[in-house]
């Protein structure tokens, strides 16, 4: 992801992804178990959204007074089809980049809508990051270099285990893959490569915890939020040996974000949260369950939990319909920034925007299939579900259309099928 803590003016978030495993790796004969985890990462993927209910958008949908009855296909710019899962997003200038969990990585014009190129690879894309006009992507056991503005494959390289995170700065790129013992149910080890703008390997380095955060270090090198046994950060620099570090309450990491000015946010599994600027770590607030999503928004931040509590280093604290999947800065309904927020009940999806400033609901809508992941950029925020659906919505289309009359969701699903209709009679 092109997530940097050097770049001070962009904020990121992410969202935690689940990982289980599945009764037939488990019967396996002993001798092919741990090969076969490494290797079966999409099998992984459509074993846990395999099962996932779906429900149509209710036309009745609760929301925040007349804002009520909204639809995400009603408020969205543009509509798109991945054709399985959405896995990763990102926008980066005009571009909009999504990645499946069959292996499609699309590239769209967020101006015209127009697809601008598409590859496929062996699935799930989990991670991306852009630098010097190239995309480097990991996905399954791999990693993937393409150019930006073609989306040629300009080489790839197998590593070991499922290829989790990559990011890229100054002709150094970096990923991190883990390998996943169905013996003890649980990551056994991490792999940290560092490759030249080529593909050549330069340096690895092998820890025994799973990276749940990976991200650029403004000092150089790269900040891995650990798991256990460990659990801390780790700091790796070209050259050198890696360096653990100990946060208070020693609490495995979950998930994490790059904030502003070089900040390193850390949620973890007891509901707190971690910021880090160099080697020092502080740690505030606590929660009835794990950090699934974070955000930073300005000097603070905005934690979602497995619970549902979205919890603000502000003082605030409110809680969504389910446990929290994604949250995002995005365009508010009115002007300026808001929290987007997506949480799942088991029975379908709340889509809730909130004040940034109180965390009171400023809109709030029902979604037929769970949205693990919401990105913003510059008065736009996408958001695409376990259908493959990609949502983009723009800061003064979401203005305007919250103040008129809801879109019955029958008409949505009308258009829905007709834009479908027509998009196979282009590719004929």
């Amino acid at each position: 992801m092109d997530a940097r803590a050097r770049a001070p003016t962009r904020q990121h978030t992410r969202a935690s992804r689940p990982h289980r495993g599945g009764d037939r790796l488990a019967a396996l004969p002993r001798r092919f178990r741990r090969v076969s985890a490494r290797q079966s990462r999409a099998a992984l993927w459509r074993h846990c959204l395999s099962d996932l209910p779906t429900r149509k958008p209710d036309s009745g949908a609760s929301g925040c007074g007349a804002m009520g009855g909204h639809t995400l296909e009603g408020l969205a710019s543009l509509v798109r089809n991945l054709g399985s899962a959405c896995t990763l997003l990102r926008i980066a200038d005009d571009d909009l980049l999504a990645g499946s969990q069959e292996g499609e990585l699309i590239c769209w014009s967020v101006e015209s809508g127009t697809e601008r190129w598409r590859v496929e690879v062996d699935g799930p894309l989990s991670d991306l990051a852009i630098d010097g006009g190239r995309v480097y992507a990991s996905a399954s056991a791999s990693l993937h270099a393409i150019d930006l503005d073609t989306g040629e494959i300009l080489w790839s390289r197998g590593l070991e285990g499922a290829s989790d995170y990559v990011q890229a700065w100054d002709g150094s790129v970096w990923a991190v893959s883990s390998v996943y013992e169905i013996e003890v149910s649980d990551y056994t080890e991490s792999t940290v490569w560092r490759f030249d703008g080529m593909g050549e390997l330069q340096e690895r380095w092998t820890v025994p915890e799973r990276a749940w955060h990976f991200g650029l270090h403004e000092d150089g090198g790269v900040l891995l939020g650990l798991g256990r046994p460990r659990c801390g950060f780790l700091r790796i620099r070209s050259g050198e040996e890696p360096e653990h570090h100990q946060i208070e309450g020693d609490s495995p990491v979950t998930v994490g974000a790059c904030g502003s000015s070089g900040r390193f946010l850390i949620g973890h599994s007891d509901g707190s949260v971690s910021t880090i600027v160099g080697s020092d770590a502080k740690t505030a607030g606590e929660g009835s369950s794990p950090v699934r999503a974070i955000t930073g928004h300005g000097d603070d931040w905005i934690a979602g939990q497995e619970s549902g509590q979205v919890v603000s280093s502000r003082g605030w604290t409110t809680t969504a319909a389910g446990s929290v999947d994604s949250l995002s800065m995005g365009p508010s309904t009115s002007e300026g920034e808001a929290v987007w927020v997506s949480s799942w009940k088991g029975d379908g999806v709340r889509i809730s925007v909130l004040d940034p400033d109180g965390g009171g609901s400023l809109l709030e809508f029902d979604h037929g299939h769970r949205t693990r992941h919401i990105q913003a950029s510059a008065g736009k925020v996408v958001l695409g579900d376990s259908r493959g659906r990609i949502h983009l919505i723009e800061a003064g289309v979401l203005t305007r259309r919250v103040k008129e009359s809801p879109v019955p969701a029958s008409d949505d699903e009308n258009r829905e099928r007709l834009m479908e209709r027509l998009r196979q009679l282009r590719g004929s």
